[in-house]
């Protein structure tokens, strides 16, 4: 399935592809290995047609799996420290959860104003957490191209925020007026 020279290379850039996805190097480690006795496993009942391809998505999916076990430890062990009701005392009262709908409500209409291409480029990064370069393979443009439709889409939306409510500052505006203004 994979030669011997080739493995060691794939083995480093699988570890580095999973370092993006789990931070400590422990955890890409652990899970490039997870991932290798997995694909040989399956090898081993039948052919696997595209090898590589099918470790690098054993391989996410596993980091999806070992972010989601790690994130329920942490939400577990707050619960069982009484954490989660200083949690619930600090959460933002009625008003403050008005403002924020109405501001998601304008930051949805803003973004349904915004050209396709440049409201898909802020979907894309903002909602579904693609990384930049995620986001121009997924579309077929330059990361560059990605990087100027994303300025856009900010300070168009935080213009349009800002329009509605010119007494408040928006988050959406700080945010934006730190970017350079695509040309």
């Amino acid at each position: 399935m994979f030669d011997e020279p080739e493995l060691g290379r794939l083995r480093e850039r699988v570890r580095r592809y999973l370092g993006r996805y789990l931070g400590r190097a422990e955890d890409a480690e652990d899970v490039t290995q997870e991932s290798f006795v997995r694909v040989l496993e399956a090898a081993a009942k039948g052919e696997i047609r595209y090898p590589q391809s099918y470790l690098y998505r054993t391989a996410r999916n596993l980091a999806f799996s070992t972010r989601a076990r790690k994130f329920n430890q942490v939400e577990c062990s707050l619960e069982d420290s009484g954490a989660s009701e200083v949690i619930d005392d600090m959460e933002p009262g009625p008003e403050a959860r008005v403002i924020a709908q109405r501001d998601f409500e304008g930051f949805c209409r803003a973004a349904a104003a915004l050209p396709p291409q440049c409201r898909q480029v802020l979907v894309l990064r903002k909602v579904y957490g693609l990384s930049q370069r995620e986001v121009a393979v997924h579309l077929d443009i330059s990361v560059s191209t990605v990087e100027k439709h994303l300025a856009k889409a900010l300070v168009r939306c935080g213009g349009y925020l800002d329009a509605l409510h010119p007494d408040e500052t928006s988050v959406l505006a700080k945010a934006g007026s730190t970017l350079k203004t695509p040309r």
